[in-house]
């Protein structure tokens, strides 16, 4: 299983949907690190993992805050058995060369791809913005996010609302509207308006 930073799905309703807003530059969050116990893993592999993004922590928060003019996204890629990577996906075209690091006494990689189309600030807004425009374009549309991992906005359909709807063309004059990617999920499951934490399934 991967385990990835989550982002957020919105889920929309017939009330004007509302952009999630970003993280108050007041916000202190604790400090983990690999002493912080792991309660929520299903396997000692599992635990390990955890305990490297744990470990991981001020790492993160360091890069994140060195590359925020580039940063298009940061996550996770950790899978059972191998070695645990940290991804940052940057704009522009200058390389950074990679990392290899022990956090926890587990082998971590930081891995940089640069050359993204949008940072991940810049993307959020764009879907922020087009919330309502969305709404209006797609039927069966129940929820979008941000994919930081990839740099798409991601539309969630409720396909037995969405019969009929030519969204290749949809979505093509989307893309021309955002300059950004788009992508879209069909679905039968049927959510109510709620804003939460949502982690996309691992590839």
């Amino acid at each position: 299983m991967k385990h990835i930073l989550a982002v957020t799905l919105v889920f929309l309703s017939t009330a004007t949907a509302l952009a999630v807003e970003p993280e108050s530059s007041d916000r202190v969050d604790p400090l983990m690190d690999c002493s912080t116990p792991v309660l929520d893993a299903d396997s000692p592999e599992m635990a390990k993992l955890l305990r490297v993004q744990y470990g991981g922590d001020a790492l993160t928060r360091e890069l994140r805050e060195t590359y925020a003019p580039r940063l298009a996204g940061i996550f996770w890629d950790q899978q059972e058995g191998t070695e645990s990577r940290l991804v940052l996906r940057l704009t522009g075209n200058e390389p950074v060369e990679s990392r290899r690091l022990t956090i926890c006494g587990e082998p971590l990689t930081v891995e940089f791809i640069s050359g993204q189309m949008h940072t991940r600030v810049d993307l959020q807004k764009l879907h922020a913005d087009n919330l309502d425009w969305f709404r209006s374009k797609f039927p069966g549309l129940q929820g979008t996010y941000a994919d930081e991992r990839t740099g798409e906005i991601v539309l969630e359909i409720y396909t037995p609302d969405a019969e009929g709807a030519d969204f290749a063309a949809i979505r093509k004059e989307a893309q021309s509207r955002l300059g950004a990617p788009l992508r879209i999920e069909m679905t039968t499951a049927k959510v109510g308006p709620a804003i939460i934490n949502h982690v996309p399934a691992a590839e």
